[in-house]
């Protein structure tokens, strides 16, 4: 493997801000998947969280950046380190998630690409339960930064065997670099 994860600490406090910010990005969150909106929140929880999980991970390695807790109709941007642009892509798992990839729909890269994005970092939260398909904020404590891929390296992995909807690209953990490294080319 060539990436090396960092393990965060999801506390209470970390999940206390996430679950208050739910109420005002819920207003603007376009509901791109079709789903109720018990399960449309929990999609934005995993974000929020991944996001509050970034921002301690930079905050504990004294980076100064930029960000974006967004709560718009459309964000900017989520951090920017030196004028580099980074976006974040959560996904939850229940047991394992070594097994997952980073996926991306195709109008997000579009508008990513548009934005001058310039990495992606990818954080899976435990506590998403499979059978629900919901996150329970109750058994969620760690956040891993997988790490991170180049934003235009992103359209190398067209996913050829689209199973969900935003599924258009397909990034195996395999392919993504040590987070550790990306907070180097940042200094």
């Amino acid at each position: 493997m060539q990436w090396s994860e960092i393990h965060i600490i999801i506390d209470e406090r970390l999940k206390k801000i996430a679950v208050e910010h739910i109420e005002e990005r819920i207003k603007y969150e376009f509901d791109r998947f079709g789903l109720p909106e018990e399960k449309r929140r929990s999609m934005i929880l995993i974000g929020s969280i991944g996001q509050l999980v970034f921002k301690k991970f930079l905050e504990k390695n004294n980076v100064k950046f930029e960000f974006e807790f967004q709560a718009g109709k459309y964000d900017k941007m989520d951090f920017k380190i030196n004028g580099k642009i980074i976006e974040i892509k959560c996904s939850g798992f229940d047991e394992q998630y070594h097994y997952l990839n980073l996926l991306y729909a195709k109008d997000q890269l579009y508008n990513g690409l548009q934005k001058k994005f310039e990495y992606c970092v990818q954080i899976f939260i435990n506590g998403y339960e499979r059978s629900s398909k919901m996150l329970n904020v109750t058994k969620c404590v760690d956040g891993i930064i997988s790490g991170y891929i180049e934003f235009i390296k992103i359209k190398n992995f067209e996913n050829n065997y689209k199973k969900y909807f935003g599924d258009d690209y397909k990034v195996p953990l395999s392919n993504l670099k040590s987070i550790n490294q990306l907070l180097e080319i940042l200094k």
